[in-house]
Order: C-alpha cells, then structure tokens, then sequence
C-alpha cells in the first residue's frame, strides 16, 4: 500500500484538505471514504481551488488489521518522541517508528506549500455503536466547517489524551481535528465518513458550492436520524485508564454520550468492579483488546 491514497489538484492555492485513514491500522472505514470522495470528484469533474489529497496512516498495522505493531501511532505526536524517532539509525527504526517518520514528513511538506487554509482530518471509528463525533483541540465555536458536521464536538479531550496528531498540528491557520465515524468494520460509519468529507469539502470552499448539493442532504439526514436529542458541545470530566496486564471488561450494551449515574457499575478488571466516579454520560466504552483508554465521562457545556 502507498502513503498516498490519492490527490487531486486545482491551480488555485485557496484549501489543502488532508485526509487521513487508519492512523489505527484496524480503523478502515476512512480509507474507503476518501477513495468514494475521489470518485465523487472524478464523476462531477470539478476543478478544485486548491488541493485534496488522502494519506492512508499506519501501513503495516492496514496489511495486519491490528489497532498498531508496536506503540499506539495517534499517541506519539510530541516533539521529545519525533526528536527521538528522528535520531535513531535506520536500522533502528521499528514499525510505528518508520510510520511516524514517514506521516511527519508528508504532512509538514504539504503544510509548507503555502495555502491559504489547511485541513487536517483524522478518520477513526470507536469499538462501540453509534460513536459519531468530532474531537477538536481549538474552539469549535469559530471554526463553521466544523460546526456544520452537526455532530457532538468533545473539546477538551486533548486534556487526558497526550501525544495525538490532532494536537501536534493545531497551529496558525491550519484546522487539525478527528472525525469519529462511528463503530468499526460498520457500513454505516464508512457512509457517514463518506458523505461527512464531501460535506467538510463543500464547505471548505475548495469547490464550487452548488455541485451535488443531494450528498448533503443525504448526510445531514444519516447524523439527524442518530444525533437528533445529542446535544452539541461537551467536556470530559474523567478519564479511566487502563494498562493491558489490568484485564479491563467493559459491561456489555454501553454507547457514547447514554447517562450514567455516580456509583453506577460500568466495568471491572482484575482488582474488582469498576463505577463511575460522577454523574454524566459515558463517552469512547472499550470494547476491544487494544489501547489504553477504558471509558471516559463527559458533560454537556
């Protein structure tokens, strides 16, 4: 597999839009979007004011279906472990250290080319149902094309989780968020994830704003027959973290953004049963044998 899934280019230098698909090599549903994305281009034959080009994230872990080979590769992003990564000799890179390096450069060339506006968009799914929902390390409040996604934003989740991409690249005029899609292997997450970047594309303003104006409408219908009572903006209360030697169980029929009460009994591991430790609702439930995030609480803001 190539680093470049695609790209498509127009002589305008208003918008680069990168999209990105499993960064966790067992989240496919991206890749599968921005191929349909190119397609939709291609179908229309629409000239771009700017560029669009898609980065498939950790090769190997693809080829092996797995979350990563060595270290999580969206928990890396921090200038100690890139500095780190950079001086190693090349035969002492390992999986992910060859991805970090490879993702760092592609994406700080492209960044360098001098667009006005840039677009980062991480695509992930969630172990569990209906997990719809944009993480953003900025104010969402200021950024429309992210707004009109009209899915929940979790603001302040780069708190509790270090070292992910979308944090690395928050800088001056460039939008770094992840796009939750849903539940993982889904066919419904790869149709929000499809029609969730045509809408982000539209309303970049790196095409003209009347071509197939149906696609999002299809989208915004798919996100209000899921999200119509989910409230938009929410903050993360608590974090519960666990390591793989812990043998967490998450309790079975949890989905993002359900109420939970203080006290209520949400997991157990091998020092007993696990509760919540306030009251708000239960975002990202574990149910997968990989990484190191067991639930988190939310609230409403």
């Amino acid at each position: 597999m190539n680093r470049i899934l695609g790209e498509r280019k127009g002589e305008g230098k208003k918008v680069l839009i990168i999209l990105i698909g499993a960064l966790h090599g067992n989240e496919q549903s991206g890749l599968k979007a921005i191929d349909n994305n190119f397609r939709f281009i291609d179908d229309d034959r629409i000239k771009l004011d700017g560029k669009i080009i898609g980065l498939a994230g950790n090769i190997q872990a693809i080829v092996e279906k797995k979350r990563f080979l060595s270290y999580d590769l969206n928990r890396c992003w921090t200038e100690e472990i890139i500095e780190s990564v950079f001086n190693k000799r090349e035969e002492e890179l390992i999986h992910e250290d060859l991805e970090l390096k490879e993702l760092h450069q592609t994406i700080n060339r492209l960044l360098d080319e001098g667009y006005e506006r840039s677009y980062i968009v991480d695509l992930h799914a969630t172990s569990s149902k209906d997990g719809n929902f944009i993480v953003h390390a900025g104010m969402p409040a200021y950024d429309s094309i992210i707004k009109n996604l009209k899915i929940p934003i979790v603001t302040n989740l780069n708190s509790y989780i270090h070292g992910t991409l979308l944090q690395y690249f928050n800088r001056n005029k460039v939008t770094s968020f992840a796009f939750e899609g849903g539940q993982i292997g889904s066919d419904k997450t790869i149709e929000i994830h499809t029609y969730g970047v045509w809408r982000l594309i539209q309303d970049s303003g790196i095409i003209p704003p009347e071509h197939d104006m149906g696609r999002m409408l299809h989208y915004e219908e798919l996100i209000r027959s899921i999200h119509h009572h989910t409230p938009n903006l929410f903050r993360v209360l608590y974090r519960h973290q666990v390591d793989q030697k812990d043998y967490f169980r998450m309790k079975p029929g949890f989905d993002s953004f359900q109420d939970i009460e203080k006290g209520e009994l949400l997991a157990q591991d091998k020092q007993g049963v696990i509760t919540a430790p306030v009251e708000g609702k239960i975002f990202m439930p574990l149910y997968q044998n990989t990484g190191d995030d067991g639930f988190f609480i939310v609230e409403e803001l």
